[in-house]
């Protein structure tokens, strides 16, 4: 018993559940995520419970999003971990696609040089960890596989040469700096988004890009926090000039702000990280006790420095958190009066993938009167939200626990998409982050 709480085989029957569903944004036109990543790779995934802690990122910082330059040097560095001892041999695609993220027609070698089935040769076992795993990485582009067009892409992992079992997709972009967007984030000035959401406003200028039709040639998708279930279609510019396409409309581009991440950090076993409430080794692993939360729907606005729903790999004291940081199961507790009767409540973030899980869904407790779940995750540092899932029509509802305000620091990221006529792909032309606090 840990904090009067059974740790029964029920905790390892979590590792094994598929994935279930994410959903859209709030009723602007938006990009819909589906969740069975066999049946459709547009979204980020995992599936199976012993593959664990997917992350794409720019090489050399790890809180960036996967997007790079066509013509630069830098590299994507995607990494997942197996836990057990026994390394597999795994394969990837790379994978063209659409600017909704719809599967492209075009042939590989259209968009790639080399070939689109390498074996994941770049593998390493865990060092001094209690829980066994083993840690593999590939770089994109690299000797066998080298990019030839900008746009969306998809990176797929398969088991054994079988395409059809797949086990992870992550989503990457790779881009051309031919546009240039000026973007500015602002509050709201209609009453009903006033207090609550952040409106986003862009002008694109295309000296050096001939665009003969704007509406049917241009797309252009900003997304929050690089979330799929956050996104808006922004297809029709507003105002028109020479070589300048204004998305200056209010009530245009508005997303909820939502509320700054919640967090914890267990870089360190040995002490009591930020958030942590105990650290115990029970049945031969750690288990990290997080501090009590509460629902914020109704509570004011409070700034606190986070990763925007990112999560860190760390361990302290160490130089190679791949392979030495440890798993260990995180308890996390939502107090509630009630339960829910008509939905459930889950933990999301970065760390899986925004997805609704049934690994990461929570239980109410009726004598502790709280939620709480248990995650098997790996040292480091994590923000999070709750989202309850309505049952009945299957939509969640983020804001109903963590609240929405204006003043909340979000990264926006704008895609500029052209495809000119008689063209067949969508060239990712211009790519921006620009932060609603920072507002560079």
């Amino acid at each position: 018993m840990l904090n009067g709480i059974s740790f029964s085989a029920w905790i390892w029957s979590k590792f094994f559940s598929g994935i279930v569903f994410i959903l859209v944004f709030y009723n602007i036109d938006s990009i819909t995520a589906q969740t069975d990543i066999n049946s459709n790779l547009s979204v980020d995934g995992i599936n199976g419970g012993k593959y664990r802690t997917l992350r794409a990122f720019v090489a050399g910082n790890e809180l960036s999003y996967p997007a790079i330059d066509l013509n630069g040097d830098q590299t994507l560095t995607f990494m997942f971990d197996e836990l057990g001892t026994q390394a597999n041999d795994y394969y990837y695609q790379i994978i063209y696609c659409n600017a909704d993220w719809s599967l492209s027609d075009l042939f590989t070698d259209v968009y790639m040089d080399g070939f689109n089935e390498n074996r994941i040769t770049n593998y390493y076992f865990s060092v001094n960890t209690i829980v066994p795993y083993i840690n593999y990485q590939v770089a994109i582009p690299n000797d066998e596989v080298q990019l030839k067009l900008s746009g969306n892409y998809l990176f797929r992992v398969f088991e054994n040469q079988y395409r059809d079992s797949v086990i992870l997709t992550k989503r990457f972009m790779v881009y051309e700096p031919i546009v240039r967007i000026e973007a500015q984030i602002s509050r709201p000035l209609g009453v009903d988004f006033r207090d609550s959401g952040q409106e986003v406003n862009f002008k694109v200028y295309h000296d050096d890009l001939s665009i003969s039709d704007p509406f049917s040639e241009v797309k252009v998708f900003v997304m929050q926090n690089n979330r799929l279930d956050r996104v808006i279609s922004c297809s029709k510019p507003v105002f028109i000039r020479n070589n300048e396409l204004d998305y200056q409309l209010p009530g245009q581009n508005v997303f909820m702000g939502g509320n700054e991440f919640r967090l914890f950090d267990f870089s360190d076993k040995s002490r009591f990280g930020l958030n942590v409430n105990d650290v115990r080794y029970h049945d031969n692993v750690y288990h990290i006790q997080l501090r009590l939360d509460e629902a914020r729907g109704a509570k004011k606005y409070f700034w606190e420095e986070d990763m925007n729903g990112k999560f860190l790999v760390n361990l302290t004291n160490s130089n190679n958190v791949n392979e030495s940081a440890d798993y260990a199961y995180v308890h996390f507790y939502l107090p509630m009066n009630d339960p829910f009767i008509d939905g459930s409540v889950y933990v999301i973030g970065g760390f899986n993938q925004w997805q609704f899980k049934l690994e990461n869904k929570m239980t109410y407790n009726f004598d502790q009167k709280y939620y709480e779940t248990v995650l098997f995750l790996k040292q480091g540092y994590y923000n999070y939200f709750y989202s309850k899932m309505d049952n009945y029509i299957n939509q969640p509802d983020e804001l109903l626990l963590e609240g929405s305000h204006f003043q909340t620091e979000n990264d926006y990221l704008i895609y500029v998409y052209h495809r000119g006529f008689g063209q067949k792909y969508d060239r990712l032309v211009g790519y921006q982050v620009i932060n609603s606090k920072y507002q560079n």
